[in-house]
């Protein structure tokens, strides 16, 4: 079964800009509003991004043993694009049915361990997620 991804919406049902900005490339011409953050991507970056999120929802969960994909925690999964200018990392988390929703973006500028303070935004994200 395939698995669909999407982005994490905050309460006004808006996508937060510091998150929108990896994926700005991916929103057609005809739907850009001029009001859009400035990409955080290149656009080698961004195809990139796209045929990993098409292998990430034609694999599922069987797509996190590879080595761009780790579990950072319960509900909690790295998803990294690697040897990249930009080296970017996304914070996604699994809910049913077969979806992934990306809750943080950032650039790893260290290529280490991700920081506290990006886990924090992803678990406050995924919080507010389930409360609603």
């Amino acid at each position: 079964m395939t698995w669909n991804w999407e982005l994490y919406l905050d309460e006004t049902e808006k996508i937060p800009k510091d998150l929108l900005a990896f994926f700005v490339r991916l929103i057609p011409e005809e739907e850009k509003s001029p009001d859009l953050p400035k990409p955080k991507l290149t656009e080698a970056e961004t195809k990139r991004l796209q045929v990993n999120l098409k292998y990430l929802c034609d694999k599922g969960l069987a797509s996190l043993s590879r080595d761009n994909f780790d579990k950072l925690e319960d509900d909690l999964y790295e998803f990294k694009l690697t040897k990249s200018k930009h080296n970017p990392r996304f914070i996604l988390t699994t809910l049913t049915p077969q979806r992934f929703v990306i809750l943080h973006a950032f650039k790893n500028k260290n290529n280490g361990a991700i920081k506290e303070k990006d886990k924090l935004i992803a678990r406050q994200r995924l919080e507010n997620l389930r409360n609603r």
